[in-house]
């Protein structure tokens, strides 16, 4: 801009005297047909949500999984794996941020720090396990899942399983966040899973390996981490 000691330069190196400011657009000149979408309005009020909630997840992963369920604003989400309850509060959180979506819980002992009653303007809690209780969660979602968060069975064959039962009851371009994808029979599990079809691999979307000693064995052993899937 002349007068200002800044000079404009275009992706091809021309300056400001060579640009026909005709035809740039104003950021005012743009009407969004959309601009009335309450969700697209939303706001993360309750970000903070993702860091006080007691959850087995690192910082870092739990607002990974707020911002995820808040930037994908999905209508219908399901969670495998509940303990605590911690990643239940923070997909309530976003949700209600969003103004919609509902959230079905699996976890055959959950061990709640909380009344779940106290979410449920949007989320159910089924005591059970998972995959026998899948078609129950659907049915209480009333349509295929969305987005879901498996955080359950950690051994090869109940992640391979859940992984199986979630192709019947997610939709076409579902997202599926595995926590614990560096623990090796959840990263087996899930490349079988990959390999036998149905699923298209996102990769590691939060690096977060947690290295570690079993005590009572000596052995090592690596956890943490979220590994995003979508339905093919």
């Amino acid at each position: 801009m002349r007068g200002s000691g800044v000079r404009v330069v275009d992706e091809r190196g021309m300056g400001d005297d060579l640009i026909d400011r005709s035809v740039v657009a104003s950021p005012r000149s743009f009407t969004f047909r959309s601009s009335d979408d309450p969700v697209l309005k939303a706001q993360p009020w309750r970000l903070a949500t993702a860091l006080a909630a007691h959850a087995d997840q690192k910082p870092r992963e739990r607002v990974l999984l707020y911002a995820l369920v808040f930037a994908l604003a999905p209508r219908r989400v399901l969670e495998i794996g509940v303990r605590w309850g911690g990643g239940t509060r923070i997909i309530h959180a976003a949700l209600s941020d969003l103004g919609r979506g509902e959230l079905v819980s699996i976890d055959p002992d959950p061990a709640l720090e909380y009344d779940i009653g106290e979410l449920g303007d949007r989320a159910t809690l089924i005591v059970g396990a998972s995959p026998a209780e899948l078609p129950r969660a659907r049915e209480l979602a009333g349509a295929n899942f969305d987005l879901a968060f498996v955080d359950g069975d950690h051994s090869e064959r109940g992640v391979a399983a859940d992984l199986k039962g979630l192709l019947d009851v997610t939709s076409p371009g579902a997202v599926v966040l595995l926590h614990d994808a560096f623990h090796s029979p959840v990263a087996r599990a899930i490349d079988a899973a990959i390999i036998a079809g149905g699923w298209i691999d996102c990769g590691i979307v939060a690096d977060t390996r947690n290295a570690g000693v079993r005590a009572e064995t000596g052995q090592e052993v690596v956890y943490g981490g979220v590994r995003m899937l979508r339905r093919a």
